[in-house]
């Protein structure tokens, strides 16, 4: 069961939607957006539960209701990368991106 709610991931006090994938009692996926700007913040899937649709069942409940980001991939893992490229959609402009995660795009400007 797919359960949707608003929390706070980081503990900083920002809100993010937040959607969970609930079996007997327990969180095995979950997918948390910024409810600011709609940027995916992380998504996750216990390991031993990973390959079965979950990511992807999150990510299709959050789209039916919800524009929802990418991060570029600057910002991503390489299990991130590949999640945003199974799901397709739309990744956040990186400057925009950037801003909202405080994040210094000179960093990846080649030396």
């Amino acid at each position: 069961m797919i359960q949707h709610r608003t929390g706070d991931y980081y503990g900083d006090g920002t809100q993010n939607l937040i959607w969970e994938v609930i079996e007997d009692g327990q969180v095995i996926a979950e997918l948390y957006v910024a409810a600011a700007n709609g940027l995916i913040m992380n998504i996750s899937v216990n390991e031993d539960r990973q390959g079965e649709g979950h990511a992807r069942a999150l990510y299709e409940a959050a789209t039916a209701t919800h524009t929802i980001y990418h991060v570029p991939a600057w910002g991503c893992t390489e299990d991130g990368l590949a999640f945003a490229e199974a799901m397709g959609g739309e990744t956040m402009d990186e400057e925009e991106a950037a801003a909202f995660l405080g994040v210094d795009l000179s960093i990846f400007d080649a030396a």
